[in-house]
């Protein structure tokens, strides 16, 4: 399809978007009170608003109705019950369709800060406090501890992806410890200047460490900042289970990579695989 075409048709969705917003505003009674910020693919929007019970922020999702629905669907009002992580908390939702389309609005409590990163990954040095630092790590610490049923992966899907990619260099790919694991966190789910983790859709059990190895594997195009956060993380990172999910977070950015996306990762991603695997197959004498 011609750009143009597509910039249209993008244009066209996100005025849609827009007016689902403001129609999931009037439900929750609340009044837009910023532009709306657009998620991944143009699939969510969110918002500031004011309520009478003060200041929140709206998020809008949309999904084809044969795929809305499940853990995903209901992920950051489960993410309710965890408690000790600097997170939004999910006040009320409400469920339309719209045609094909399900719509979720989920008000939220409002929470302080800026993206990390504009992007998932980060192309510029990321300078942040000590004390972010700390918050982060409490944050995963009280996260791990959490008891759920909800998953987020499974042996099954670990062992088939490792294979495919790395064939037999990674050695025996069975995970020792599963911890409820945010699942997609990277730099534009991190707020500053206090450190607060957004968008909890996917979150569930996952391979010790898979939170640590996602936020590497998405800072490997700046070396310096990739340091630091081995460094402040590798108590996760360097675990056996850490190594293996960090194999596993790099299979997810690579199917990316393939369709366009986080360009000139590629070959760090390549990098740090032949490090984890010699360090990993280290580890096995």
């Amino acid at each position: 399809m011609p750009e143009l075409e597509v910039s249209a048709a993008d244009a066209a969705h996100r005025a849609w978007l827009t007016d689902l917003f403001a129609n999931a505003a009037e439900r929750a009674q609340a009044t837009v009170a910023g532009e709306p910020v657009f998620g991944w693919n143009d699939r969510s929007a969110g918002a500031p608003v004011a309520t009478a019970d003060g200041e929140r922020w709206l998020r809008l999702v949309v999904e084809q109705q044969a795929w809305a629905g499940g853990e995903f669907w209901t992920g950051n009002g489960d993410a309710n019950v965890i408690t000790g992580v600097a997170k939004p908390r999910v006040l009320e939702h409400c469920d339309w369709t719209e045609g094909p389309w399900a719509v979720r609005a989920e008000l939220m409590t409002q929470v302080h800060g800026t993206p990390c990163s504009p992007t998932p990954d980060v192309r510029a040095p990321i300078d942040l406090p000590s004390a972010w630092w700390s918050e982060l790590t409490s944050s995963l610490a009280a996260l791990a501890t959490v008891a759920t049923e909800r998953v987020h992966l499974r042996q099954a899907d670990v062992t088939r992806r490792l294979e495919v990619f790395f064939g037999d260099r990674a050695g025996d790919p069975t995970v020792s410890r599963w911890t409820a694991a945010h699942a997609d966190l990277h730099w534009a789910n991190l707020l500053a200047p206090h450190c607060v983790l957004v968008d909890w859709e996917g979150w569930g059990l996952a391979p010790a460490g898979y939170d640590a190895a996602c936020l590497y594997v998405h800072t490997l195009l700046e070396p310096a900042s990739a340091d630091k956060v081995h460094a402040e993380l590798v108590e996760h990172l360097d675990t056996r289970d850490g190594l293996l999910a960090q194999l596993y977070a790099t299979t997810r950015l690579l199917q990316r990579v393939d369709h366009g996306d986080y360009p000139g990762l590629a070959i760090p991603l390549h990098h740090n695989v032949n490090r984890v695997i010699a360090q990993l197959t280290d580890d096995a004498h």
